[in-house]
């Protein structure tokens, strides 16, 4: 059976696998373009909304985009300025070639399936503000939605909704489940968990 991990275990073996790499975009690099094939392969040729929020897992969602759209695919993208992104995240805006859209002008098409890359699992604070009205919107839009790595807004560790989070169909689990994936309402939010070979050993 695989081993399914806390928030602290996952930090740990991502550390461990940055000194090796010496380089954490490679990892987010290897994570996005993983999702992107397996997206491609189960939905290809739809309209994806793909939305990326402050941090690394905002980061994998701007990989994401930019690997769906070399494979021509109708993506459009949703993220903050570049002056909120750091670190990995900042590399993978500026690899980004899409055009960035605020997203207080979210407009979910019919037929179009959302990627949600809001918050990752270190998230340790409530959903609030735009971040807040995204994730009612995407949940009441009735699409599809995928997920990566976790639901944005289930807390990594005991499953717990963090203000609000998003109802996923399924959920692409980089390297590992996690213990949120395990646990309502995590479980109940996450849909179908598939896991996401990134590399690590």
């Amino acid at each position: 059976m695989q081993k399914i991990y806390s928030v602290e275990e996952i930090q740990k073996i991502e550390k461990k696998e940055f000194k090796k790499l010496k380089n954490f975009y490679v990892l987010m690099k290897r994570a996005g373009n993983n999702c992107a094939k397996k997206i491609y392969k189960s939905k290809p040729n739809s309209k994806f909304i793909v939305l990326c929020g402050p941090g690394n897992n905002g980061g994998d969602g701007l990989v994401i985009s930019q690997a769906l759209k070399k494979l021509n695919q109708n993506v459009i993208l949703y993220c903050l300025k570049q002056k909120f992104y750091k670190d990995d995240a900042k590399i993978a805006y500026t690899k980004n070639k899409l055009i960035k859209n605020n997203f207080k002008l979210l407009n979910v098409p019919k037929k179009s399936i959302i990627i949600v890359c809001l918050f990752g699992i270190g998230l340790n604070r409530k959903v609030k503000g735009i971040y807040k009205n995204v994730v009612k919107k995407v949940n009441n839009s009735k699409r599809h939605v995928i997920s990566i790595d976790i639901p944005s807004g289930i807390n990594g560790n005991n499953g717990e909704i963090m203000g609000v989070a998003i109802k996923a169909n399924s959920t692409y689990a980089l390297h590992a489940k996690k213990i949120g994936h395990t646990v309502n309402p995590g479980m109940k939010y996450s849909g179908k968990i598939s896991i996401i070979d990134i590399g690590i050993k």
